[in-house]
């Protein structure tokens, strides 16, 4: 009977680590300015990832592109399956970005193509 206990209150303190396995918030990038355009990656959809161009002075929405889709597998729960961008800076007039899994991205600011890098 003990050993029947003890596998429960092991099982006990297993199993909520397991059924809470929630990731945490998405990274918070800071904008990138580059020739009076404003780069953002709002991180707001687990689904996709994304960047809007805005003008720096109106803030006026200039384009949107995806830069990658994250497939959801219904199995498993989906909040800890989203990847988010986590760096964006510009080089060689190009928008370089890094996501959560180190997957690389540039985005040619002027044609919008998107690349991966890595």
């Amino acid at each position: 009977m003990s050993r029947i206990i003890n596998l429960l209150v092991l099982l006990g303190m297993i199993v909520p680590g397991i059924a809470y396995g929630k990731r945490g918030a998405p990274p918070k990038i800071a904008p990138v300015i580059y020739e009076g355009i404003r780069y953002e990656a709002p991180n707001d959809d687990g689904r996709r990832a994304y960047v809007q161009a805005r003008d720096s002075t109106t803030n006026k929405l200039l384009w949107e592109v995806t830069v990658f889709q994250n497939h959801i597998n219904p199995l498993m729960e989906e909040d800890v399956q989203h990847v988010y961008i986590k760096e964006m800076k510009i080089r060689e007039g190009k928008l370089m970005l890094i996501a959560e899994n180190s997957h690389a991205f540039s985005l040619d600011l002027k044609t919008h193509e998107i690349r991966k890098l890595k």
